[in-house]
């Protein structure tokens, strides 16, 4: 006589063949009848294929349906068609086939993951390690360059900067090793952002200006869904990066236009958002010119929230929050600054800290609260030391001592130190943009301590490196103080003159 238990058991396993019997007809005739719905819809038949015991053809599906999903950039999609098909795979014997499938899959999550979660969200890191422990000598070098970069990504987004450089040295060796035009462009962008980040504008423009050279846009499109956002794009973002602290502000705002033109002719709504944040709203930032910076950051944070990009969604707000504050709104885009601060570290990311932190603190002080601006510059300059993301750090410490000298916090003789600090590093990193900025505040200072002739020669230095940009405000701003330099000059000469 049979136990309950082993009745129940029975039972169970006669109902669970009925079912699979049932789907697999259904799978069937989904197959024979009905082509055209499940190459709309893979992932019904996966479904069916499942609950039909048939694992290995429904990852097949699973597997399509991500692919389909990435086309539309439906990224909570593909993560979880493509979490749905690992689980899946992971009940199947281990063999070379399923690890071949598995890299396939991996590889897949980690790009989703990086445009659904955010680059240095400790998901993403997973799924790229994963990835990364899953090549041998048979991996196609396609899928070896997709989680090189996607790594690479993962430590200049959180931070990592012990990490970095050879991440970008690695990949750019395996590029030049396979002679890979698509990869070679985007690692010589990966090293050539890579340089920028340090403080190193000239040899980051050098590699960024190949990869410009390298980009095929009839034939590299295609890569977006690779690398997550249009390889040309990318380089030309921060090529406009390099050009402007190097002093070149026209060539930068004509490689910005050149990068959004990418973006907007793709219709590849990650290209989108990041080019809008990068080309746009960084090289805005650094211009101080916030007129349209609510516009297009609205338009960034939309694109994010209706495609899941969370990171580019925090950053499209700390722009618009930052808009705010310049239209003497402070309290409200201070914020709208946290707001989107705190979402930009909950993706895991430290990158742009900063120069986002000094903004922060110059809302503050806008706003009268010294006290916490003062804090918020002191963690930016603690962030830029630890992640070693060096591109600001000459505008942090002259944003700091703008801020002592407003609050009459510090003596002149500390507030000079902090300028010939910034002046320095600008100096030492060819950031002639910033180099002027720092100039202009320090010739100022100098000359209300009656050191005209020192003034003059800082200030007329900086500005004779510059051949463009001249109508631009910094320059315009920069000329106005000389003039006013030489004549204020001229006038003392005429009257020691007219004594004696």
């Amino acid at each position: 006589m049979l136990s309950s238990t082993r009745w129940c058991r029975m039972r169970e396993s006669l109902l669970r063949s009925k079912r699979q019997l049932l789907h697999n007809r259904i799978a069937n005739v989904l197959q024979e009848q009905f082509a055209e719905t499940i190459e709309q819809q893979p992932e019904l038949m996966a479904h069916h294929l499942l609950q039909a015991g048939l694992t290995e053809p429904a990852i097949a599906y699973l597997q399509k349906a991500a692919q389909r999903a990435i086309q539309r950039s439906a990224n909570t999609e593909v993560i979880g068609h493509l979490k749905q098909a690992l689980e899946s795979l992971h009940s199947l014997p281990k063999n070379r086939e399923r690890a071949h499938t598995e890299l396939e899959l991996e590889v897949m999550l980690g790009q989703a993951m990086i445009a659904g979660r955010g680059y240095a969200a400790h998901e993403t890191k997973e799924a790229l390690l994963r990835a990364k422990d899953l090549i041998d000598e048979s991996t196609a070098p396609a899928q070896k360059f997709a989680i090189l970069y996607g790594l690479w990504a993962c430590y200049y987004v959180g931070g990592e900067g012990g990490m970095l450089r050879a991440a970008a040295a690695d990949f750019l060796a395996q590029a030049e090793y396979h002679d890979d035009s698509a990869a070679l462009c985007l690692s010589h962008r990966t090293l050539g952002t890579t340089l920028v980040t340090v403080g190193d504008f000239v040899g980051g423009r050098w590699h960024l200006e190949r990869a410009r050279e390298l980009y095929d846009p009839v034939n590299h499109t295609s890569f977006r869904y690779q690398y997550g956002q249009d390889i040309g794009a990318t380089a030309l973002c921060y090529l406009c990066w390099a050009l402007w602290h190097l002093g070149y502000v026209e060539q930068a705002a004509s490689v910005s236009t050149e990068a959004m033109a990418i973006a907007e002719a793709l219709s590849h709504p990650h290209t989108l958002a990041y080019t809008i944040c990068h080309a746009l709203g960084m090289l805005d930032v650094c211009r101080r010119c916030t007129e349209d910076m609510q516009s297009y950051a609205r338009v960034a944070v939309a694109v994010s929230t209706d495609h899941g990009f969370p990171f580019w969604a925090a950053g499209g707000r700390i722009f618009v929050g930052w808009a705010v504050t310049c239209q003497e709104q402070a309290d409200r885009g201070i914020a709208m600054l946290e707001e989107g601060l705190s979402a930009w570290r909950a993706t895991g990311a430290r990158l742009w800290l900063p120069i986002f932190l000094a903004l922060k603190a110059q809302a503050q002080a806008n706003a009268g609260h010294s006290e916490a601006a003062l804090q918020t510059i002191e963690q930016a300059i603690a962030v830029s030391n630890d992640t070693r993301e060096r591109w600001a750090i000459a505008e942090v410490l002259r944003l700091k001592a703008d801020l002592l000298l407003a609050i009459g916090r510090a003596k002149p003789d500390a507030i000079e130190a902090l300028l010939v600090d910034s002046l320095e590093i600008a100096r030492g990193q060819k950031a002639r943009s910033w180099e002027l900025r720092t100039a202009c505040d320090l010739a100022r200072l100098w000359q209300g301590q009656g050191r005209r002739g020192d003034a003059i020669s800082l200030l007329q230095a900086s500005y004779d490196q510059f051949t463009e940009g001249f109508e631009t405000p910094d320059l315009a701003s920069a000329k106005m103080l000389l003039d006013q330099l030489l004549c204020s000059g001229a006038a003392t000469d005429q009257t020691e003159l007219q004594r004696t």
